[in-house]
Order: structure tokens, then C-alpha cells, then sequence
């Protein structure tokens, strides 16, 4: 059986000329360079070890001229490998955000999903874990020795750019997840989602016991 893959393309700021392709596929991820601009690269999808992704304006020395769309993968050995997509006084502005996007999805369902599923286990199993500068202990988490919330008592927000966890009778104890500046915050989130989500269904069933 061939390894599904899936190719998604750049193309230039002005022309509509291919100048990067990335391939995905279960056993690594390829960016190619369409144009002679670099020799192309591979990253091995079981050296994936993290990512980040956030939007940044560009600015001269008075205004905004565009916006820079980017994604960083860093393996195991700390390499980090640059995807980036500059949108120019509003040029491809939306073509770029939704190729953007489409490259978010696929780095998750190839790579970053089978991730999600390892953490969910060391979770089950009640094993002590870091992930995203949040420790996991078999009765809670913590981000420093004065920051505990039992698995009962955690609350998560979400927003754009950014998710906040909290004790859930007290916001003022929280923790801040940047998905620009902290290195796999969205796997993060997801794991706490589904955990706050356990214990939500936990409750109710045991309100309608009583």
C-alpha cells in the first residue's frame, strides 16, 4: 500500500508562478523549492518533536505594509525548519491565510494528531509528563511550585491567537499559551479540552445520580 500524501502549493506575490511545494506524507513532511532557491528539505514525521504558528504585521517605521504568515517545526535535535507566506499591502492577503491554514490541518492530521494520542496515554496511565512548560501529575497539572489545579478544578479559554488556563473558582490563577511563542500549546489545548470535557461528563452523571 503507497503512503497517502498530500501536496499543497505556493505561489508567488505577483506572479502566479509555483515557487514552493509541501508535501505530506506520513513519513515526513518535503518542502520543495520550485524556483532554484534552495535545495529542497525533508523532515522526518517521527523527528517532528513540535510546532508553533501565528500571523505578524509588518511594519516600516510608521505603518503596517503586510503581514507575515508563519509556521516553525523543530525536530528532536532542536532544528527548526521556517514556512513563511508575506502578504504585501494586502496582496493574496486571503489566498495566503487559507493556504496557510490548509498547511495548519495537515501538519496536525499527519504528525501532530498521533502526538495528541501519545500524551492523551501517558495521561491515562497516570504518568508524569511536561508538555508545553505545563507538568501533568497523576492528580493534576502545575507551571511552577506555587501554580497546582486538580484535574477537577482545571478551566480552559480559548481565543484567536492564545488559550488561557485557569483554576475554575478562582481566574486569577492562570497560565497563558501564546500558539506564536510557545512551542506546541495547540496540542496542549487540545489534551486539556478533552480532559476538562472527562470531568464535565463525570459531573453530571454524578448530579443525576443523586
Amino acid at each position: 500500500m503507497t503512503d497517502p500524501q498530500n501536496t499543497i502549493t505556493i505561489t508567488g506575490l505577483i506572479q502566479e508562478r509555483v515557487f514552493k511545494r509541501i508535501v505530506f506524507a506520513h513519513n515526513g513532511l518535503t518542502i520543495e523549492q520550485s524556483l532554484g532557491f534552495g535545495p529542497d528539505r525533508f523532515i522526518a514525521g517521527d523527528s517532528i518533536a513540535a510546532f508553533r504558528f501565528g500571523v505578524r504585521e509588518l511594519r516600516g517605521y510608521k505603518f503596517s505594509f503586510g503581514r507575515q504568515y508563519f509556521i516553525e517545526i523543530k525536530n528532536f535535535n532542536c532544528e527548526i525548519y521556517r514556512i513563511k507566506l508575506n502578504s504585501l499591502f494586502g496582496i493574496k492577503r486571503k489566498e495566503y491565510y487559507r493556504t496557510w491554514a490548509e498547511l495548519l490541518q495537515n501538519i496536525w492530521d499527519f504528525y501532530l494528531d498521533n502526538q495528541l494520542s501519545y500524551y492523551t496515554e501517558l495521561y491515562n496511565i497516570q504518568q508524569t509528563f511536561e508538555l508545553a512548560g505545563v507538568t501533568f501529575h497523576n492528580d493534576g497539572i502545575s507551571w511552577d511550585k506555587n501554580n497546582y489545579l486538580p484535574w477537577d478544578k482545571i478551566a480552559v479559554k480559548s481565543y484567536q491567537n492564545y488559550f488561557m488556563i485557569h483554576h475554575a473558582d478562582n481566574a486569577r490563577q492562570y497560565k497563558c499559551c501564546v500558539f506564536s511563542i510557545d512551542w506546541n500549546a495547540v496540542v496542549l489545548q487540545s489534551l486539556l479540552k478533552e480532559i476538562t470535557r472527562q470531568y464535565s461528563r463525570s459531573r453530571r452523571t454524578i448530579r443525576k445520580g443523586l
